[in-house]
C-alpha cells in the first residue's frame, strides 16, 4: 500500500516536471519572439515583376533586420518630399516584405504583413510602406503610410545581402 502511494507521488512529480519543462520551452519561444519584435519572416521579391526570390526565416538574419536603424532614423516630416523627389526615375530593385506572428494565441495562425521596404538600384534611399492591416483600429490612405529614408551603406549592404 505504501509503495502504491510512492508510485502515485512519483507519477505526479514526473507529470509536474514535464509540465514545467513544457512551460519553460514555451517561454523560450516567447523570449525569441520578443527579441525578434515578433518578426516571423521576410519575403523578398523583385521590384520589377514581383517575383518571389526567397523567404528569410533564419532567426539570426531576422534579428539583424529587426535591429536595423531604419525606423530609428526615420524623419517623418522633414525631407520626405525631398527624398521622394530624389527617387523619381530610380529603378526599383527589391521589395522586402516583413511578416509577424498574429497577436492572438488562438484562431487564425496566418502571418500578418507589417511593412514593405523597397530598395532602389544605385541609391541609398529606401521607401517604407506600412501595411494597412497593421493598424487595427482604423484605415489610413497609403500616402500616410509611406515614408522615405536614407540609410547607411552598411544597412543597405545588409538589405541587399538578404536578396542575393
Amino acid at each position: 500500500m505504501i509503495q502504491n502511494h510512492y508510485g502515485k507521488i512519483g507519477g505526479l512529480l514526473v507529470a509536474l516536471l514535464c509540465f514545467c519543462v513544457g512551460c519553460a520551452a514555451g517561454q523560450g519561444e516567447k523570449d525569441v519572439r520578443e527579441e525578434l519584435n515578433n518578426l516571423a519572416e521576410i519575403r523578398i521579391y523583385t521590384a520589377a515583376d514581383g517575383k518571389l526570390i526567397q523567404t528569410i526565416t533564419n532567426e539570426e538574419q531576422l534579428y539583424q533586420y529587426s535591429q536595423s536603424t531604419l525606423l530609428e532614423d526615420l524623419n517623418i516630416e522633414e525631407h520626405q518630399r525631398e527624398l521622394e523627389e530624389a527617387l523619381e526615375g530610380a529603378k526599383g530593385q527589391y521589395e522586402l516584405v516583413s511578416y509577424k506572428y498574429p497577436a492572438a494565441r488562438f484562431g487564425g495562425k496566418e502571418l500578418e504583413e507589417v511593412m514593405t521596404l523597397t530598395l532602389y538600384e544605385d541609391n541609398n534611399i529606401v521607401k517604407l510602406t506600412v501595411a494597412d492591416g497593421s493598424i487595427k483600429s482604423f484605415s489610413l490612405p497609403e500616402e500616410l503610410l509611406t515614408f522615405y529614408n536614407e540609410v547607411s551603406e552598411e544597412d543597405m549592404a545588409f538589405y541587399r545581402s538578404l536578396a542575393e
